[in-house]
């Protein structure tokens, strides 16, 4: 596949082991339309590409991923139904699926649709300076990028709950505590210690690890692309709320938000 025309997202591969980095750093990574193609065709390559047994994602500079890039809606862009919800589905449908260990490893903010990236991984590994978060309710919305059926299945009902509701950042070393990362590390280790766990994978029995993913997936109570459908469905009624246009605003002009609660 060419992924010439890929710039938002970079793929090295070394050794079996592919490294997927989030790549507008002056936006501290956050995902707007293009950045959702570029990801869905890295991982579909990825998929098909035999020498990649198992991957890493990271981002570049400061921050993992700020989630939706707010500026892209907010110049008049903002994505319809038909356009940024199924294209962001269709590519987290894509890594959740894929018959491959995925190893996060968290560089830093990781809020939002980033934090449900974080999600998808089968293990997350994550910097001191890794910060987790479901902050839509911060714009007046709700997950849309598999937060909700992710977050409870790792840390528990009560504790999404809260993250969900509140919209509250959590640290890396309260991220450990609740089992929402693997391990914290110095900024320093954080790339070689993914690597070196990925490369154990990688040197493991592909298709049974895959076969077990696949396992663990299937046996949730739900399908992610049911629980996918309900969010679409939650979006819509958010979206059109005054309480969104409100956070949108608040967010661009940097300033609280001023909800009405409808």
């Amino acid at each position: 596949m060419d992924l010439s025309s890929v710039t938002s997202v970079k793929l090295n591969i070394d050794g079996n082991v592919g490294i997927v980095t989030l790549n507008r750093p002056d936006r501290l990574n956050a995902i707007d339309s293009a950045t959702i193609g570029d990801l869905d065709r890295v991982f579909a390559e990825i998929a098909i590409n035999d020498a990649v047994r198992a991957v890493v994602i990271t981002g570049a500079g400061r921050a993992f991923c700020a989630g939706a890039d707010v500026q892209e809606w907010s110049e008049g862009d903002k994505p319809d139904d038909e356009a940024w919800p199924p294209k962001m589905h269709r590519f987290m449908s894509r890594l959740y699926w894929l018959p491959k260990p995925v190893i996060a490893a968290v560089n830093g903010v990781a809020v939002g649709a980033g934090c449900d990236i974080t999600l998808t991984a089968d293990i997350r590994i994550a910097s001191t300076a890794a910060r987790f978060g479901e902050v839509y309710m911060r714009l007046g919305f709700c997950p849309d990028a598999g937060g909700s059926f992710l977050l409870p299945r790792i840390v528990g009902e009560s504790r999404a709950a809260e993250m969900i509701y509140t919209g509250r950042i959590i640290e890396a070393a309260e991220a450990d505590s609740i089992g929402l990362v693997s391990e914290v590390v110095s900024p320093d280790e954080l790339l070689p210690r993914a690597m070196e766990v990925a490369g154990g994978l990688a040197a493991g029995p592909t298709t049974a690890i895959g076969i077990a993913k696949q396992n663990l997936r299937h046996n949730s109570l739900v399908s992610f692309d049911e629980a996918l459908r309900i969010e679409l469905r939650g979006g819509e009624l958010c979206g059109k709320t005054a309480d969104h246009v409100e956070g949108l605003k608040a967010t661009v002009e940097k300033r609280q938000p001023k909800f009405v609660g409808h």
